[in-house]
């Protein structure tokens, strides 16, 4: 992971204010620039390891909370020198566990939940191009429908939002995903009424039989790799796949088997899609928490739901699903 360089711009008068907040970083690592005469600004700049930015930011933002005409930026290097000859320090930074300060992952969230049009059109070519692979057995076909599916932002970004406690962050988000799912089913809905035999292929994806609680387990699997390389800034195309692995290909189907008319299949296929959903935001709330993703104060206007109840509650659904699966899989609810 790389070194981070923030860069504060302060009036001069708050300058002191933020030069307190380093009072801890050795001297080596942060310097301020001369003061702006025609502007009366001043930048001060900070070098660390990104273990210890999220404290320094969240100092500074304290430190300058209510004052107006201050701006702090987060900037990721690709290299620096000279190398670090400190073989205790090289330590503590490779053992100690290392995610991107909050408002990085907030960034790289925020802009997976933007309601667009080129959102909802890939949401529908991505769930089309699925169910066309579903109903004809070619399974490159899916493959290549999860990797241009957009719905991992909205799911990662709620996560993530209940980690910090952003009641408009989870609206924005549900909001995306809510819109993104009606898009998709309506899709596969659409394509399994007009064409003839456009059920899913049983060799691929059969929701004849009875559901399991194998159903859990591959979007906990995926829903905490996504969370574990979003929160480190290793964002990828590989990430949208492991998430639409698990939500993609039995949304598709339900849209097929909804058009198609067979309201048993769409049933499975639904709680599937449901059971899916709620397991990915679980384990990306959970490995948010894990790696120490924090909201800054707990007493802020921002964070109006409590991490605890959002938790409990994904949880309880969760275990809730797994139990009317694993009677489903025993032949106590016919219906799965």
């Amino acid at each position: 992971m790389s070194d981070r360089l923030l860069q504060i711009i302060a009036d001069s008068d708050d300058i002191d204010t933020v030069v307190d907040c380093l009072s801890e970083l050795p001297p080596a690592h942060w310097w301020r620039l001369p003061k702006d005469e025609d502007g009366g600004r001043q930048m001060v700049y900070v070098a660390l390891h990104p273990s210890d930015a999220q404290e320094v930011m969240d100092a500074v933002s304290d430190a300058l909370e209510g004052r107006d005409n201050w701006r702090l930026y987060s900037l990721p290097t690709e290299a620096s020198l000279p190398e670090l000859d400190d073989e205790e320090e090289e330590e503590r930074r490779a053992r100690r566990e290392t995610s991107n300060a909050r408002e990085e992952i907030y960034s790289d969230v925020r802009q997976g939940t933007a309601l667009t049009w080129d959102y909802l059109i890939m949401t529908a070519l991505a769930t089309i191009v699925a169910a066309i692979g579903l109903s004809s057995g070619q399974v490159p076909v899916v493959i290549g429908a999860m990797v241009i599916a957009p719905l991992l932002g909205p799911i990662l970004a709620f996560a993530f939002g209940t980690a910090i406690g952003n009641f408009d962050l989870l609206t924005i988000a549900l909001r995306a995903l809510g819109a993104g799912l009606l898009v998709a089913v309506a899709a596969g809905a659409v394509l399994g009424y007009f064409l003839p035999a456009a059920e899913p292929d049983g060799t691929m994806m059969d929701f004849n039989g009875t559901l399991s609680l194998r159903t859990v387990a591959l979007p906990l699997a995926g829903g905490a790799a996504a969370a574990l390389m979003v929160a480190g800034g290793r964002t990828s195309g590989l990430v949208g796949v492991m998430v639409a692995a698990a939500l993609l290909p039995p949304l598709a189907a339900f849209g097929l088997l909804l058009g198609a008319g067979n309201i048993g299949g769409a049933l499975k296929a639904l709680t599937t899609v449901v059971t899916n959903v709620v397991a990915i935001n679980l384990a990306a709330q959970v490995v948010f928490i894990a790696k120490g993703v924090r909201p800054r104060r707990w007493e802020s206007s921002n964070h109006l739901t409590s991490v605890r109840v959002s938790i409990g509650a994904s949880a309880a659904l969760v275990l809730l699903l797994a139990a009317a699966l694993w009677a489903a899989g025993h032949g106590y609810i016919p219906a799965l």
